[in-house]
């Protein structure tokens, strides 16, 4: 029997793909579950259809996160953290503090889209990771000094 798959499906196939499968597999699991639909005229355009409305969505997504990611190249952070004689910090630069910092800039980044190569645990100078939509990844350099006394 052939179907066409409205979700993703371990071993079998992706999104919108034609499977063919055993009768009982697609009358007892795939269609009660509405993971697919028999294939028609009508069932092919319309999941045609919202697969080409999806990639536009996914589109438009990737050009506002590279935009971003390109803005987000242009700025910069700067944190003074009280540290020792040898410049080692108490505490360490946070992704929130990033975050933070980031959307007084007016970007729209969510903590746990923010990541280092090491902890911040130094003066000196670092770079952060920020992820963005779809995959697009920019960074920013962090700058950490020592406060004027």
């Amino acid at each position: 029997m052939e179907l066409i798959l409205l979700q993703d499906v371990e071993n079998l196939g992706r999104r919108g793909a034609i499977v063919k499968v055993a009768r009982g597999y697609a009358r007892n699991y795939l269609l009660p579950r509405g993971v697919a639909i028999p294939v028609t005229a009508k069932n092919r355009a319309a999941v045609q259809a919202e697969l080409e409305r999806t990639t536009a969505r996914r589109d438009r997504l990737r050009e506002g996160a590279e935009a971003e990611a390109a803005r987000l190249a242009e700025a910069a952070l700067s944190f003074e953290k009280l540290c020792n004689e040898e410049g080692e910090l108490y505490g360490s630069v946070t992704a929130t503090e990033v975050a933070t910092a980031l959307a007084a800039l007016g970007f729209d980044v969510d903590k746990k889209n923010v990541s280092f190569d090491e902890p911040i645990s130094h003066i000196g100078m670092f770079t952060a990771r920020v992820r963005f939509a779809d995959g697009v990844e920019g960074t920013v350099p962090i700058t950490v000094v020592k406060p004027e006394a």
